[in-house]
């Protein structure tokens, strides 16, 4: 039998986000591993192109590193399934990269039955019932069919208000894993950030979730939108997160691996040198860690299924089904208004907003440079939030695309004024 993985024995590691290549020189010395998300590489921006890009693979596999796989759009925490295509693609990814383990987020992005589904545009937090923990047993099981690599579940983030009754963080998390039996990609900003926002607090999640399949964790910073703080994964890692991986890590029996997220102009900003000061800070905690050695007895790191998940009532009648969809048409703007009003709900209806706006930058920059100079910057927002409301969320720009282009002729039809030519400044 082949002996489990050494306690942090794939190290520090980053995520390959933009600009990580360019870096990559300069801080390449404090990279163990290196983390992909298949998604963002694949070739094409309409979906059909599922395959990473044959320049991304030959640079991921340059680095002479350890390669993970952490998917970012078929995600296993709703109750609609995720596209079948997609996680073939996700899987042919991960095994192209020759993942030691792959992984997705336990939210979700798309509802509505077989045929008829409708897509979020971002991803939302899962409605923590036992009815969507039962539907994610057998999401997180079409992504095991795929590959036998071991396959790990990513703890979400939550800006929305916990409802009473439904399963705690915590208790959603540990259901699906042992009901799945499979792994917990344990991300210590997310849980943060969950207990910043008022949900359950990190140690009472840490609590309710068995400790032993914890493989990977990620660490990362993050800012606020009023009165939210958003898993931005914006700047340096949050110290009050360094410090919970300090706690945590040595708790952890069989975690591989510590992974550095951010977003690309974040990695612009801190540029090599604060890039170096991040992994240096991960790695003083990952060595401290290891050389404390795991304090969780050795009875807990059992692999199996493990003791049984919280129960609940079942057959819900479809209502978890039905929250779901409410979340996904206010964010994408097909709902005007929440049957309670949520400020969560509201900072996740503007981070769709700039998901969705985003596909469009780099296709359509000067149709928006137009609406900006013509309408102002106010004008412009207003228009494309009626834009957004028109058209159905999509992942691709070729997708959103042409929706935008019809959208954008009938503007002109209706206000000439915006084709006239601008008026001369004056001297």
């Amino acid at each position: 039998m082949t002996p489990p993985p050494s306690h942090l024995d794939l190290g520090v590691g980053l995520i390959v986000t933009g600009g990580v290549d360019l870096l990559w020189h300069e801080v390449e010395d404090l990279v163990d591993v290196l983390e992909v998300e298949p998604q963002t590489l694949w070739d094409g921006n309409d979906g059909r192109g599922r395959r990473i890009a044959r320049d991304a693979l030959r640079w991921l596999r340059s680095t002479q590193r350890p390669l993970l796989s952490h998917g970012v759009g078929y995600p296993v925490g709703g109750t609609c399934p995720p596209d079948p295509d997609g996680v073939a693609a996700a899987a042919l990814s991960a095994r192209e990269v020759e993942a030691s383990h792959w992984s997705e987020h336990l939210s979700f992005n798309r509802v509505g039955a077989p045929g008829s589904e409708r897509y979020a545009g971002y991803l939302l937090p899962p409605v923590p019932t036992p009815e969507s923990a039962a539907a994610a047993v057998g999401h997180v099981g079409r992504y095991q069919d795929r590959w036998d690599a071991p396959f790990l579940v990513e703890t979400p983030t939550s800006y929305v208000r916990a409802t009473p009754g439904d399963l705690t963080d915590g208790e959603y998390v540990a259901t699906v894993a042992r009901g799945a039996d499979c792994g917990i990609l344990l991300d210590l900003h997310n849980i943060w950030a969950n207990e910043l926002n008022g949900r359950q607090r990190v140690e009472d999640f840490l609590a309710s979730i068995p400790l032993d399949r914890v493989r990977e964790v990620h660490v990362a910073g993050g800012d606020s939108l009023g009165d939210v703080y958003l898993d931005s994964h914006v700047g340096p890692v949050a110290p009050e997160v360094l410090e919970i991986a300090r706690g945590v890590l040595p708790r952890l029996p069989n975690v591989r691996a510590v992974l550095f997220e951010a977003v690309p102009h974040s990695i612009a900003t801190l540029g090599a040198a604060g890039l170096r000061g991040v992994l240096a800070d991960i790695h003083e905690v990952v060595d401290g860690a290891r050389a404390g050695g795991v304090t969780v007895p050795s009875a807990t790191a059992a692999t199996g299924p493990g003791s049984p998940p919280p129960q609940g009532p079942t057959g819900d009648g479809g209502a978890t089904a039905r929250r779901e969809a409410a979340l996904l048409d206010y964010t994408t703007r097909a709902a005007e208004r929440l049957d309670t009003p949520d400020p969560g709900a509201d900072a996740l209806r503007h981070l769709t907003d700039q998901a969705r706006l985003s596909l469009l930058v780099g296709t359509h920059r000067a149709e928006l440079a137009t609406l900006v100079t013509r309408l102002g910057p106010d004008g412009a927002r207003a228009a494309l939030g009626r834009f957004l409301a028109r058209a159905p969320a999509t992942a691709w720009s070729g997708e959103q695309g042409p929706a935008f282009e019809a959208w954008y002729a009938d503007l002109l039809a209706a206000e000439p004024a915006l084709t006239e030519p601008a008026p001369a400044a004056r001297s």
